[in-house]
């Protein structure tokens, strides 16, 4: 890197939703340390419709990453990716930032690239390919894993600059998301006040199961008088109908592109979900949530929202949050204790707090 010239640096993080909106306080963080600097973020298809709404970041660039949880690892697809994208990304970047711990993709994928300075975190998976290794971080946030990073960056450099940690993000929707949530709002004849349920989440092990789901979205349409929209991907469509089956719910899944789920987010007076994507989506457009945790940790996943926002039901069994979400102590592959064990009125009570 040319002495004087700010530094392109490139965030990458190859899973969820929720997993990149944890990270955007720290790009916004950096942003302000340096003002100027270029910032680019490489991420799974849906997650970068996420970074593609950050103010903060100059490019987004889309990388068909192995996926996460059940489906299998297709290696030879993977080395193909490595082989492209590497070369798309090579000569243009002068430090990549591998903010998930455990990442061998991300840290082979910059590693490829021969981007100079490569930080990440010493884990037996991710430490071959990085120049600079830090300690694994803590019990604490994983919001603040970013700004370990940047600031690394910082020292590395010589720039003599730390971030403002602050745990704020925020996300500039387009003309077109605001557009299709209006529209599918008036066609559905969604009530008011608008009320939504994620019953889907990233990870089979998170769910609640569907009958609680369903009662809880007919004793919701109920009190508040309202048609509360069951909210979800393509991929979720049937667990949607399912929940709305007999209720007076409006089931929406695969009729909203993220940017437009951010904007129904951004109208609701109450969003309640799974510790999953749509919980840190919500929280950050500004809605009252009410977030449903067993083996995920809140003190490590909480959504980036104000207190008074954010309602967390647990059960708080001696072995939650395990924060196994692939083989947990219990052996369980879906429906965990700490889940089912979690009542229809400890989420009604909740959500009367936040709606008042």
């Amino acid at each position: 890197m040319k002495r004087g010239r700010l530094p392109r640096i490139l965030f990458v993080r190859p899973d969820h939703v929720g997993d990149v909106l944890l990270t955007l306080p720290a790009v916004a963080a950096l942003q302000r340390t340096l003002p100027g600097v270029y910032l680019a973020y490489a991420a799974a298809p849906a997650a970068s419709a996420i970074a593609q709404r950050c103010r903060n970041l100059d490019e987004t660039l889309t990388v068909r990453f192995p996926p996460f949880g059940v489906q299998p690892f297709d290696g030879v697809a993977w080395r193909e990716t490595v082989r492209v994208e590497s070369a798309r990304l090579a000569h243009r970047f002068d430090a990549a930032l591998v903010v998930r711990p455990d990442d061998p993709w991300s840290g082979e994928l910059v590693a490829a690239a021969s981007i100079p300075i490569r930080l990440g975190f010493d884990m037996p998976r991710t430490r071959p390919y990085l120049t600079d290794a830090l300690p694994v971080p803590g019990n604490r946030h994983v919001a603040l894993d970013g700004f370990d990073l940047a600031d690394a960056l910082f020292a590395r450099l010589s720039l003599g600059a730390r971030t403002e940690r602050v745990l704020d993000a925020s996300l500039v929707l387009s003309p077109d998301d605001e557009e299709q949530a209006r529209d599918v709002l008036v066609d559905a004849d969604a009530g008011e006040p608008l009320i939504v349920v994620h019953p889907g989440s990233g990870w089979p092990l998170k769910n609640w199961p569907v009958p609680r789901w369903r009662q809880l979205a007919a004793e919701l349409a109920r009190r508040f008088d309202t048609r509360p929209i069951v909210a979800g991907t393509a991929a979720e469509r049937s667990l949607a109908r399912e929940v709305a089956d007999g209720t007076r719910t409006v089931d929406l899944a695969g009729r909203l592109s993220l940017g437009a789920l951010a904007a129904v987010h951004r109208r609701a007076r109450l969003v309640v979900t799974t510790d999953s994507g749509a919980l840190h989506l919500a929280a950050v457009m500004g809605a009252p949530v009410v977030a449903l945790f067993g083996p995920g940790d809140p003190l490590r996943f909480s959504p980036l929202a104000r207190p008074e926002r954010v309602r967390v039901v647990r059960l708080g069994l001696p072995c939650s949050p395990c924060g196994t979400l692939e083989d947990p102590p219990c052996g369980a592959a879906v429906d965990p204790d700490c889940v089912t064990g979690i009542g229809v009125d400890g989420v009604l009570r909740a959500a009367a707090e936040l709606i008042g």
